[in-house]
């Protein structure tokens, strides 16, 4: 399917909540193949490659575009929706969930940083590119995940994606927390070397009334380092608000 922008995305599930993820740049929506298929269960989980990656690996991005992306695929679905971002995603779902749309149910920040462009290791000195592409890489916390993030990367255009990132870890990400007024769960591994607890504490503190969430032993990439432990945390948090009744689903 594809959204007012053309971007292509991918919907599993048929629930009346639909649960919009943005993966962090290097690796694309594989970040969330250990979620969806749980997810999908109860809500309508809709991915997506952002431009620069994957189906869209000849796509120039740049932060207004990842933005209007998110905007137009949520237009597309058109249901109440708890939006999840990670790494740059992160950024990018902080920007959609400070409009007006009514159907911003929630949001969750995972591997988030106010650092900018000293974010992600990709700050000056950083070694461009494969420096980055290593970083993360590194940064994922089981072997298989590395090995499997390094062949999604492989099929990038890292310079390109790179100059975009560089460009969006430049960009103010401070007042856009400050402007969060949707409730709000931000999440941090133990082993997070790119964006450490300490990051993701001060950005729980510039989100007005957030939770923050903390997985033992999970690095940047939490949900596919410590996928059970992420679905918790995060279904938790979307029954929480549910009210009192609310019931959190098995699976």
């Amino acid at each position: 399917m594809r959204a007012g922008t053309g971007i292509r995305y991918h919907q599993l599930g048929e629930g009346p909540l639909a649960v919009l993820v943005h993966p962090d740049l290097y690796g694309g929506r594989f970040a969330w193949h250990r979620l969806i298929p749980a997810w999908s269960r109860r809500y309508t989980v809709v991915s997506w490659d952002p431009r620069g990656v994957g189906d869209h690996r000849r796509w120039v991005p740049s932060m207004r575009d990842w933005v209007a992306d998110a905007e137009a695929v949520l237009e597309a679905v058109d249901r109440p929706a708890h939006l999840v971002g990670l790494g740059v995603g992160a950024w990018v779902m902080a920007r959609v969930a400070i409009t007006d749309d009514p159907r911003v149910r929630s949001l969750v920040l995972a591997g988030v940083t106010a650092r900018g462009a000293g974010a992600l290791g990709i700050g000056k000195g950083a070694g461009g590119p494969p420096a980055v592409a290593e970083a993360l890489v590194s940064s994922a916390v089981w072997p298989e995940v590395r090995d499997n993030l390094e062949q999604e990367l492989a099929e990038q255009d890292a310079a390109v994606l790179y100059a975009a990132v560089r460009a969006a870890a430049a960009a103010s990400h401070r007042p856009v927390f400050q402007r969060i007024r949707r409730p709000t769960l931000v999440v941090v591994g133990t082993h997070d070397r790119l964006a450490p607890p300490r990051d993701a504490e001060r950005v729980a503190r510039l989100v007005p009334r957030s939770r923050l969430a903390v997985l033992l032993g999970a690095g940047h990439l939490a949900p596919l380092d410590q996928p059970g432990r992420f679905d918790e945390a995060v279904r938790d948090f979307w029954v929480s608000l549910e009210g009192p009744g609310g019931r959190r689903p098995p699976g």
